[in-house]
């Protein structure tokens, strides 16, 4: 069994992974974190909960996210929690209670601690090691290093979406050299002091994550195979929901979390290559990845989009019994 902490930031294709992870026999979420980032934290949140509770696992809360970025998403990409919401698929069963007279029933209301303390509890409760899932910023992984620095100890491996090492970056802002990804370079700070930590670290940098674009074909196939199964006739919403990105922003929208998410469960879809690396934190180029400075990540530097279809369509269309819960032990 591998334990695992997701923390996303609400995108799209954010709640996509949550949900491939959902899927996994072998493993089991610890907790999960919404980063405010791309995403409206209240809205982010509800979805996390309504797709923890048709998941089964109704005795997690969604941690929420207090820390700002240096340099916020557009507004326009941020809302995509709030359609997302009014899903009919996630809205069959009474919405998870809401406010702190909802705090102690199962899936409903907040947790009393913010994402980063959250994070650092259930590490530090969890039996064994925890593989920690970040497909946005970084911020409540560093915060949670500072506070309570005897985390570190108890994570396996850092899983990461961000960067960009040999391509272009996607970032547009005025000011930027378009050298950096967007989830590294909305809190260039944090990345460095993950970088600055002992953790071992996997990066999925647009290198590999821009390889596996949501297509028509590959949302056609997951629909075709759904069948009675909610989390592939979920993922299949989410992705065509990204439909119009192109048009709109002149960015294909690719499957960035999910491609990251299949490190716990896709062995051949990447190829992977070690680099010493670090961490632009200031000027034009704030959140690039760049090669040197001593910092060894195992980076993934090629994807197989047709490998990770099959992964993808064969896990969300086939998912069986989910394993127990792990119990998430006192505050740190």
């Amino acid at each position: 069994m591998t334990l695992v902490y997701l923390d996303h930031d609400g995108g799209l294709d954010d709640l996509a992974a949550l949900r491939l992870l959902l899927s996994y026999e072998h493993v089991t979420l610890v907790g999960v974190a919404v980063t405010p980032a791309d995403c409206l934290l209240e809205p982010a949140l509800s979805v996390t909960a309504k797709m923890l509770r048709l998941a089964g696992r109704d005795d997690l809360r969604p941690a929420p996210g207090i820390i700002e970025g240096r340099n916020p998403f557009p507004l326009a990409w941020r809302v995509d929690c709030l359609r997302v919401d009014r899903l009919p698929i996630l809205n069959a069963a009474p919405a998870p209670g809401r406010g702190a007279r909802d705090a102690r029933r199962p899936g409903g209301g907040r947790p009393s601690l913010p994402a980063h303390k959250d994070l650092a509890r259930k590490v530090l409760a969890a039996p064994e090691p925890v593989t920690v899932v970040c497909t946005g910023p970084l911020s409540n992984l560093a915060r949670g290093l500072d506070e309570h620095p005897e985390i570190e100890a108890g994570i396996r491996e850092v899983v990461i979406m961000g960067g960009a090492v040999d391509v272009a970056g996607n970032v547009d802002r005025p000011g930027h050299d378009g050298s950096a990804e967007w989830n590294l370079y909305w809190d260039p700070d944090a990345a460095d002091r993950v970088w600055r930590s002992t953790l071992p670290v996997t990066l999925y940098p647009l290198d590999a994550t821009d390889l596996v674009p949501v297509t028509s074909d590959l949302v056609d196939d997951l629909t075709r195979a759904a069948g009675p199964s909610d989390a592939a006739e979920l993922v299949a919403t989410l992705w065509a929901m990204t439909f119009g990105t192109w048009e709109c922003t002149g960015l294909p929208y690719c499957c960035w979390d999910t491609l990251t998410a299949s490190h716990l469960g896709g062995e051949d879809i990447c190829r992977f290559e070690t680099i010493d690396t670090a961490i632009v934190t200031s000027g034009p180029s704030q959140g690039r990845v760049v090669r040197g400075g001593g910092r060894t990540v195992k980076v993934a530097v090629a994807a197989d989009p047709d490998a990770f279809a099959r992964h993808v369509i064969s896990t969300l269309a086939g998912v069986g019994a989910r394993p127990a819960p792990i119990g998430a032990g006192p505050n740190p």
